[in-house]
């Protein structure tokens, strides 16, 4: 009996760190007979077998930590890839700053128009919670003294750490009261990640009455890299989740991942990138256009309501990376050439940021992480936009109700300049008249002037 409740105290410690009630069932009722040292021993080893299990990206830091120890050409090739990242992000850096971003927003017009009842109408004034999963809303930092030293942090750093400009940045210009919401951990399923975001929306009492944005990022690491788990699908299941948790107040914004250009580019340019995004060719070949037309289908006939909306952005249907004069860019990527770096992530979230700004008509196709101009709300149609919205947005500007309405005061002022022309012109016109009378000549009788009459009968000499 003691030792059964020694057991069952460590299945409790085991389930406490994580593990599973059926494998906690299994330690219980089959593992009784080994020794406290032994049980200890498998306990660890399994724990850090589930756990190692569940952390893909600690997997690929493990894995490339491993590599440069073991394998000492792709040493040389990593260490020629950083090296050049860093003299590239250095030089891009010193030329082309991302400060403007922030600062050109600020300078955008705002309109003043009524809190939005519907999706259609919804100025980035009104988001109230803003949240973002999938493998490209995380980065690498790059730190290259440390990555030198063999010093690597996971690429798992969220956007709202960087200091670079990010779309919740951007937001909080026109919202300063933005709220952030992070999902659990980024190596878990899209759809756990909705999980996650809407159970920590739903803590707040007036959740259903809070605009909320969601962007949906996912990249070649997303997915189960199968036909029936491809990046696409899980997208589909995704936006379903969250359409069950959050009906009411929602905006959902998803890339359109369908390209793998930049990777490509990527793997093209270096071979220490080759290297590392070879793991993810079963992932780049169940990505099939066919399918993200579909979900596009899907999404366009059963989610995009007046109350809760989803916006599927080509973005990435045809991305690249950018040219220098005499190589390929790779300063948006970090070490693991999967993940962005801090300035390719903040160029991609200006990029997204132009997108739900333009028509949906509109919008590019093409990716590329170089610096553009950043995007203000349309005068014409200040909201973001979505399929509806794009097609015809007939909008008032509504002012405050204190202030008199603007229509009555331009018809006074219409009515009184076109009083002061006419005044103007009847002024004009008596002038003229008066001055043509005052130089008036008076008209000699006819015949005065004649000197000498001659008759008809009178005899020419």
């Amino acid at each position: 009996m003691k030792r059964r409740r020694l057991i069952e105290e460590d299945v409790e410690i085991f389930e406490f760190s994580g593990g599973s009630s059926f494998a906690s069932r299994i330690l219980l009722n089959y593992f009784g007979f080994l020794s406290d040292f032994s049980r200890v021993l498998f306990l660890l080893l399994l724990f850090a077998i589930i756990q190692s299990s569940e952390c893909e990206d600690d997997l690929n830091l493990m894995r490339i930590e491993t590599k440069l120890t073991t394998d000492k050409s792709f040493y040389e090739r990593w260490m020629s890839l950083i090296t050049l990242q860093n003299s590239q992000l250095e030089e891009q850096s010193n030329d082309y700053p991302l400060d403007y971003i922030l600062e050109d927003a600020r300078k955008c017009w705002r309109p003043l128009v009524l809190p939005a009842e519907d999706a259609n109408l919804l100025r980035p004034d009104d988001i109230s919670v803003y949240a973002e999963m999938g493998h490209l809303s995380i980065y690498c930092p790059s730190n290259f003294t440390l990555l030198k030293n063999g010093i690597l942090h996971p690429c798992t750093r969220k956007s709202s750490t960087t200091e670079l400009p990010t779309l919740d940045k951007l937001i909080k210009i026109y919202n300063e009261n933005l709220t952030v919401i992070d999902s659990n951990e980024w190596n878990d399923s899209l759809i756990e990640q909705a999980r996650s975001i809407a159970s920590s929306i739903r803590e707040y009492s007036n959740y259903n009455e809070m605009w909320k944005i969601i962007f949906i990022m996912a990249s070649v690491q997303d997915g189960e890299g199968s036909e029936t788990g491809q990046v696409a699908v899980e997208v589909l299941e995704t936006i379903q989740e969250i359409h069950r948790l959050l009906p009411h107040r929602t905006f959902v914004v998803a890339l359109r991942t369908s390209g793998n250009g930049i990777w490509r580019d990527a793997s093209h340019t270096h071979q220490a990138c080759r290297d590392q995004l070879s793991v993810y060719k079963g992932h780049q070949r169940y990505n099939h256009e066919s399918v993200w037309e579909q979900v596009e289908k899907i999404v366009g006939h059963n989610f995009q309501k007046h109350n809760f909306t989803v916006e599927i952005l080509p973005l990435l249907k045809d991305p690249a990376l950018g040219n220098l004069p005499d190589e390929t860019d790779l300063s948006p990527l970090g070490y693991d050439c999967a993940h962005f770096s801090e300035r390719g992530l903040s160029l991609l979230h200006l990029a997204i940021w132009n997108s739900i700004l333009t028509r949906s008509r509109e919008r590019s196709e093409q990716f590329r992480p170089v610096t553009t101009q950043v995007a203000c709300p349309d005068p014409r149609c200040p909201f973001i936009r979505t399929q509806e919205n794009s097609v015809m947005c007939i909008w008032r500007e509504n002012v405050d109700s204190n202030a008199p309405p603007m229509a009555p005061r331009l018809i006074v002022m219409g009515v009184l300049l076109l009083t002061i022309l006419l005044s103007l012109l009847v002024l004009i016109c008596v002038c003229r008249q008066r001055r043509a009378s005052g130089f008036k000549k008076q008209i000699k009788p006819f015949g005065a002037s004649f000197s000498s009459i001659k008759f008809i009968d009178e005899d020419v000499i």
